[in-house]
């Protein structure tokens, strides 16, 4: 594990007996009543006005990919003073079950997950909510894509059927947006094969024809585009038609209650920096190149986008989601559950 990451995606994990085992947990059942139905913000009254004698720690876990907006609260520590004052932040890169793994061991106070994987978490009774967006897929953002080589005749989604196609490993996000794609497209989302590989691998087992259809993520889909040869079939908003979650911030619920303060002046400090980041990218790329968030490829990938203004979570948009899951074959049935079940209700950046 590597103090903070470098330019990567992140990990997304549908539930499935596999997840559950790896992490040694069981699963636990939760009643529809439990989820609370309070709405206020939290955050309004909690007293601010000046720092505690001992500040709070956040064992934060990274991906190490998407995470821009936050990383800017420990590279750009002029502008967010609060980091030091209110709360520290430890932004530590963990493979995903890793991550979680240290989630349960105590390890971990707050971290980044894929919305299949907070799906998960919450399934096995794992104390992380959501608190935030990270990433969010819209039509404008420039998440990455799906591509072929210009001369393989793959064209449209329907083109998928009985392709080779690579992602980043079973149970991902990119996973559901393939098979999800397919479904829309009146094919069989189970009508194709996957290839697990890291991300900067995948460009170059398309070309060496060892897959028929590659995902790129941002940076590595500016570098292919560059050499040319590859087309692109869809983006993730194209594959799903809609907005909809891809990365999220979660908090353990008991370090908010133990710490509130702490909690509640980060999540200022983190709208604010996704603010100017959505506002600026170019003045903070120097920064995060120098804490070592990103390397300097990143800053010439073109637009950033996949940013919900404010960090807002739609919980329709997350029940939405989870439907559509669930109808490609993805999420199992019995695994969904209301999306504030999800959400760290009133510390959380909701909206209906």
């Amino acid at each position: 594990m590597n103090t903070f990451g470098f330019c990567g995606k992140g990990f997304g994990a549908r539930v499935a007996p596999a997840f559950i085992a790896a992490l040694g947990l069981t699963t636990l059942a939760f009643s529809s009543g439990e989820a609370s139905a309070q709405t206020k913000d939290m955050c309004e009254s909690v007293n601010m006005s000046s720092p505690p004698s001992s500040v709070p720690l956040i064992r934060y876990g990274l991906t190490g990919g998407g995470e821009e907006p936050l990383a800017l609260l420990w590279a750009d520590t002029e502008s967010y003073p609060n980091n030091g004052r209110f709360y520290k932040i430890e932004a530590t890169r963990y493979r995903p079950t890793d991550r979680m793994a240290a989630l349960r061991a105590g390890q971990l106070d707050a971290g980044t997950i894929s919305f299949p994987g907070l799906i998960a978490a919450v399934h096995v009774g794992m104390d992380a909510r959501a608190v935030a967006m990270l990433v969010h897929v819209n039509e404008k953002d420039n998440e990455g894509a799906f591509v072929s080589l210009t001369d393989s005749g793959i064209k449209t989604v329907k083109d998928l059927q009985g392709k080779r196609i690579g992602y980043y490993g079973p149970n991902t996000i990119s996973e559901f947006w393939v098979r999800n794609a397919l479904k829309k497209a009146g094919g069989n989302p189970k009508d194709v094969s996957f290839s697990a590989m890291p991300p900067p691998a995948q460009e170059q087992a398309l070309r060496n024809k060892q897959i028929d259809v590659a995902w790129l993520a941002r940076q590595f889909l500016a570098r292919a585009k560059r050499k040319g040869g590859i087309e692109v079939i869809m983006t993730p908003y194209q594959a799903t038609g809609t907005t909809q979650p891809s990365l999220m911030i979660f908090f353990s619920s008991n370090f908010v209650n133990a710490n509130p303060q702490a909690f509640c002046s980060w999540r200022a400090d983190y709208q604010q920096a996704l603010k100017s980041w959505m506002a600026n990218r170019a003045a903070a790329y120097p920064k995060l190149i120098a804490a070592k968030y990103v390397r300097p490829v990143a800053a010439k990938a073109g637009p950033d986008g996949g940013r919900s203004p404010g960090g807002l979570m739609s919980l329709k948009e997350l029940d939405a989601t989870m439907k559509d899951m669930v109808d490609a074959g993805f999420l199992r049935k019995s695994m969904v559950r209301p999306a504030r079940e999800l959400v760290l209700e009133g510390f959380a950046l909701t909206t209906n």
